[in-house]
C-alpha cells in the first residue's frame, strides 16, 4: 500500500537538510559559498511559506554580506533549523522581532 507523503514535511525535511549540509560544510566553504547556500535557503523558504526562516536567512545574508563573522553563521543556522519547525505562513512583525531577538540571545548580545 502506498502512502501519500505530506508536501509540508517535505519541504520542511529539505530546509533542515540544507542548513544541516551548510552547517557541516561551512568550515570548508568560501564566503560565496556561504552566501549561495543561505540564498538558496531563503528562496525555497519564500517559496513554500516559511517565513520565519526566510526572516532568518534574510538576516543572515546581511551579517555575511557585512564581514562574514562565521561563529555568527553557525548561530543563524541553529535557529533557522528550529524555525523550520513553526508553523507556516505570514508572520506577524511581532514574531519576526521575536526570531531576530532569539539570535541576539544566542550570540550573547
Amino acid at each position: 500500500m502506498q502512502t501519500q507523503t505530506d508536501p509540508y514535511l517535505d519541504i520542511q525535511n529539505r530546509i533542515t537538510r540544507q542548513i544541516g549540509a551548510l552547517a557541516e560544510a561551512l568550515p570548508h566553504c568560501a564566503l560565496a559559498q556561504i552566501v549561495q547556500g543561505v540564498d538558496d535557503i531563503r528562496c525555497l523558504a519564500r517559496d513554500n511559506g516559511f517565513a520565519a526562516v526566510e526572516t532568518l536567512a534574510s538576516q543572515l545574508e546581511s551579517a555575511v554580506a557585512g564581514g562574514g563573522y562565521r561563529a555568527a553563521i553557525l548561530t543563524y543556522l541553529d535557529a533557522m533549523s528550529d524555525a523550520a519547525q513553526a508553523p507556516r505562513g505570514p508572520l506577524p512583525a511581532p514574531m519576526h522581532e521575536a526570531w531576530l531577538a532569539s539570535v541576539a540571545t544566542r550570540l550573547g548580545s
